[in-house]
């Protein structure tokens, strides 16, 4: 049964991550403009990924912080805005190549492994590469992750009646792209503590079928 929302705006790597056979029965696209409390009825979270349309989020948050007080989760990826979000994000140079060129210096240097969605995971599994930092978050949050200047990363808040993770991680996007190969391992742990589901161990893997190929003559 889908129990997690992936809010969509038509971004081939979030779409990709939602329909592959090892997540399709978890996580139920959601289109942006669809996105009501009919819409999210039911489900146990929401996932807001990064490069998603922020303007239309903040048309809409009364539907994110609704489905927070019923007690439920969301995880908030990447660029969120504060017209939506309490907290302020600031945008930063990626770095892809640090494991390259210094393995010893992660752009996330400090990591609760205590959290559900860190438990057993590697430094390398826990950090991929960040996009900005946040600079402001709510006083009733804790921070849970931050790179060597002391940046938050990720952090969480119990404030609004469920639980609120953001990060400036972007699992769902490369999971979707498919170029870090690791991230099952991230992935796998965030849809289990979002659903409470395990999902079938082993890589991700895409059927070209939900793309249409073979479709044309």
């Amino acid at each position: 049964m889908q129990s997690i929302g992936l809010v969509f705006n038509g971004v081939w790597s979030h779409y990709a991550m939602a329909t592959a056979p090892k997540y399709r029965d978890i996580y139920k696209l959601i289109y942006v403009y669809d996105l009501d409390n009919e819409a999210v009825a039911g489900l146990d979270a929401l996932v807001i990924p990064f490069q998603s349309n922020q303007q239309e989020l903040a048309a809409r948050k009364e539907v994110i912080y609704t489905f927070l007080k019923q007690g439920k989760k969301v995880f908030v990826e990447g660029d969120s805005t504060a017209d939506w979000l309490d907290a302020q994000w600031e945008d930063r140079p990626v770095n892809n190549y640090w494991w390259v060129e210094n393995p010893n210096n992660p752009p996330v240097s400090e990591t609760n492994y205590d959290h559900p969605i860190y438990q057993g995971l590697t430094p390398r599994q826990a950090c991929w590469h960040t996009h900005g930092v946040y600079t402001r978050i709510p006083a009733h949050a804790e921070m849970i992750q931050a790179n060597p200047q002391g940046d938050i990363i990720s952090w969480q808040t119990h404030h609004y009646g469920g639980t609120l993770f953001a990060t400036t991680l972007d699992p769902i996007v490369e999971h979707g792209v498919q170029q870090i190969t690791h991230l099952d391992n991230y992935v796998d742990r965030l849809t289990e503590w979002l659903s409470g589901v395990k999902p079938t161990p082993g890589r991700m893997t895409i059927e070209s079928g939900v793309y249409g190929e073979g479709a044309l003559i």
